[in-house]
């Protein structure tokens, strides 16, 4: 789910489905000739805060709780705030990053991106599939709308915080082990 800070958008889910077929052919093809785009930013960890809008205490924060929640779910959730998209779309941005970073286990697919870019003030919440099987496009939605007052005050810790336990308690509705089997 993506959306400006105060205007919600919502993609739809084929188009999702087709862009990211369309993206794993590129980078299948990118990777063929040895091309890589700079452009994509590195996940260090948990919370990669390029835009520089949380503390170092905040990041801390916000990276032991989602390494906290991986260990007791198998779910990876990262965050990323960027400065600017730099005239990309948040999706494509998003689904970019979230791809080229491997979020999630292998076959369950079962990771989620939170991105943040500043200049263009907009969120959005990018569920790996096995993850959206569970979080509904309406629900990423309403968790956007509970972090955006937060982000509108520059409470941008805050705002993160309440998104990531919103997506954190829905995710505990279905644990994946380890191995990647389902659970039953």
């Amino acid at each position: 789910m993506s959306a400006a800070f105060g205007d919600l958008r919502v993609a739809s889910m084929r188009a999702r489905s087709l862009a990211r077929a369309m993206l794993v052919l590129g980078i299948a093809f990118q990777a063929s000739v040895g091309w890589c785009d700079e452009r994509t930013p590195r996940l260090e960890g948990w919370v990669t805060d390029l835009a520089n809008v949380l503390s170092a205490d905040q990041r801390q924060r916000l990276a032991t709780k989602l390494a906290e929640y991986e260990k007791q779910t198998s779910h990876q959730i990262v965050v990323l705030t960027v400065p600017t998209l730099a005239g990309e779309r948040i999706e494509s941005f998003s689904l970019r990053v979230a791809n080229a970073a491997g979020i999630g286990q292998r076959g369950v697919d079962n990771g989620v991106l939170v991105a943040l870019a500043m200049k263009e003030r907009a969120v959005r919440i990018e569920l790996g599939y096995g993850f959206e099987r569970h979080v509904s496009n309406d629900r990423a939605r309403q968790i956007i709308a509970t972090m955006t007052p937060a982000f509108r005050n520059a409470d941008y810790f805050g705002g993160l915080e309440r998104g990531l336990d919103a997506l954190m308690a829905d995710g505990r509705r279905f644990v994946v082990p380890r191995d990647g089997r389902k659970a039953r």
